[in-house]
């Protein structure tokens, strides 16, 4: 038995900024009440409260914060309680820092309102995903900002520094009559046939505007629609589509030579293909002057080829497999989710089926009219029959997609049936690492199996961006950002009870659902008895100690009993699991 998690001290840590927490329930003595309510519920020994009043958590400097964590260091507790996770940081790179600590000095974190913990991979999972989405609404003010932006460049008014050609009075650009000619001279010469690094060489030589120039510069240049009296605005935004803004500005380029440029750029893309699959391509992010890493291989004869990234900037070269060495806790955590979510219940994220459903019939009208035109066509004599046949063909399939897809958006309505199914196979699927850890041990994880290719569609799917540091040999990952669209849908799952909680008790992890009714309970073990043998107990308590159940290694599951009536007693249904 693990001595450690019978000995349990905690530090409690309540927080609060302003008065308006106070008056929202947030206050001090309330959060020290349930943290208190915690610990006795759990057998934790309380060594003291850390009350913080009047601070801010943007950062880590602060006073109570503080002596907790030298507290922690000195081995005089061993878990942090806080009521709220944002009580403790808002932020995700301050989060990573306290979750080292934790680590370093075998503590725990508890969460009593999310009711989540550190003591288990699943725990850490979710308490990231729940930093993230505190951090999504601080970041909620700064989109308020760029409706701002939105108004002021449609009136031609600009934020930042003015681009190379123009220069800013008054708010607005005018064309700058040295600098344009030089922008007229790009795009005429990558017209011609110049390479950017041609280009580039050649300003360089010359020394253009008394400026080292780049390719990326250039690149950037010849795709900056502003050159041609254009702007697009949210560009750079991730869940919005970029909005096309004409004539906002004097155009230093023609539009048509404009259009001819990008037409050009994409021939060059598509006639550039890699040899070798990067799997962290445009992921990899420097710490130390924040710049994307690119990806080189070297290749010696009777070899593997060996992939790096590298950073011109900082002179730093980092081989791809030792990368995956410090991510592959995260890596498998994120497998684990890609298998649980977008294969089975990837409909369940959309809220609002009915603006999808209303896309996908207009898609669906759209084909039939031109499938109708193709048909009056061919009678008419317009087209010939085997130019009939391959559209006819080509149109049909495409009606076949569309109204697969409506079907399972129809099927999709019952979000409440979706729910329990996923509450069920997610349950199952922790069921599966209790009973058999050996199979899920993180030395054999599933990451390990996938090819190259399959691992950089999940990088892509799942992270927006690596931030990594090399210390001396040993590679330290600063920060991971997380695609904010799948941590909002995980986060839409947790709030809707999708997920239950794992706890650990004295070393054993057990599932702790939310309560649910008898009806439901009786339907959850019959769902469950077609993959276990499963043996219910019901019991009643005043109080459910966790520790009681040390004595009985089979329960794997507590499902606490809706009551009736409020004077009910405190029912607990106990899995146990023995096949």
């Amino acid at each position: 038995m693990n001595e450690e998690k019978k000995n349990v001290i905690a530090g409690l840590y309540p927080r609060v900024s302003t008065d308006d927490q106070v008056r929202e329930g947030f206050s001090l003595d309330e959060q020290e009440k349930e943290m208190k309510k915690l610990c006795m519920y759990k057998n934790y020994q309380i060594y003291k409260v850390y009350r913080e009043e009047g601070v801010s958590a943007k950062n880590m400097n602060r006073p109570k914060f503080q002596e907790m964590i030298q507290d922690l260091k000195d081995g005089k507790i061993n878990r942090i309680i806080v009521y709220k996770l944002d009580r403790l940081t808002r932020s995700i790179q301050d989060l990573e820092v306290i979750c080292k600590l934790i680590e370093k000095y075998h503590c725990s974190l508890d969460s009593v309102s999310e009711e989540i913990n550190t003591d288990t991979a699943t725990g850490v999972f979710f308490i990231r995903m729940t930093t993230i989405l505190a951090q999504l609404e601080i970041e909620r003010t700064s989109e308020r900002t760029k409706f701002g932006l939105k108004g002021a460049a449609k009136n031609g008014h600009f934020c930042g520094k003015a681009p190379i050609g123009y220069r800013k009075i008054n708010k607005e650009l005018v064309i700058d009559d040295l600098e344009s000619e030089v922008v007229k001279e790009i795009f005429d010469d990558y017209v011609n046939g110049l390479s950017v690094c041609t280009i580039t060489k050649k300003l360089n030589n010359k020394n253009a505007l008394n400026r080292n120039w780049r390719t990326t510069t250039i690149d950037r240049m010849l795709s900056n629609y502003i050159y041609c009296g254009d702007y697009l605005y949210g560009k750079r935004a991730k869940n919005m589509k970029p909005i096309h803004l004409e004539n906002i500005c004097p155009a230093i380029i023609d539009k048509e030579t404009f259009k001819m440029v990008q037409t050009q750029k994409g021939k060059n893309l598509k006639n550039y293909t890699r040899k070798h699959t990067y799997v962290y391509m445009q992921k990899i992010v420097c710490s130390k002057c924040n710049k994307i890493m690119g990806g080189s291989s070297t290749t010696s004869r009777n070899k593997p080829t060996k992939i790096y990234y590298k950073c011109n900037c900082c002179n730093t070269r980092i081989n791809e497999k030792k990368i995956e060495k410090p991510l592959m806790l995260f890596l498998n955590d994120m497998l684990d989710y890609y298998l649980l979510i977008d294969n089975n219940f990837k409909s369940f994220f959309n809220e609002d089926l009915n603006i999808e459903i209303d896309k996908y019939n207009k898609m669906l009208d759209k084909c039939s009219k031109k499938l109708k035109k193709i048909k009056e066509a061919y009678l008419d004599d317009l087209i010939d029959k085997d130019e009939f046949i391959i559209e006819e063909k080509a149109i049909k399939s495409q009606i076949n997609d569309l109204e697969f897809k409506l079907n399972r958006l129809n099927n999709a309505n019952n979000n409440e049936n979706n729910k329990k199914n996923l509450n069920l196979y997610y349950n199952l699927l922790q069921l599966e690492k209790m009973k058999y850890k050996s199979y899920y041990t993180r030395k054999n994880g599933l990451w390990n199996k996938l090819t190259k290719e399959q691992k950089s569609k999940l990088i892509m799917k799942y992270i927006d961006s690596i931030e990594i540091e090399k210390v001396k040999e040993e590679i330290v990952i600063k920060k991971i950002n997380i695609n904010k669209k799948e941590i909002m849908n995980i986060g839409y799952m947790f709030r809707n009870d999708c997920f239950d909680m794992i706890i650990n008790i004295n070393d054993r992890d057990i599932i702790l659902s939310n309560e649910k009714t008898k009806d439901d309970i009786d339907k959850y073990i019959n769902s469950l008895s077609k993959f276990y043998n499963i043996s219910p107990i019901t019991i009643e308590k005043d109080k459910l100690n966790l520790g009681e159940l040390d004595n009985n290694n089979n329960i794997l599951q507590i499902i606490p009993n809706k009551k009736n009536h409020k004077f009910d007693k405190d029912k607990y249904t106990l899995l146990l699991i023995n096949g």
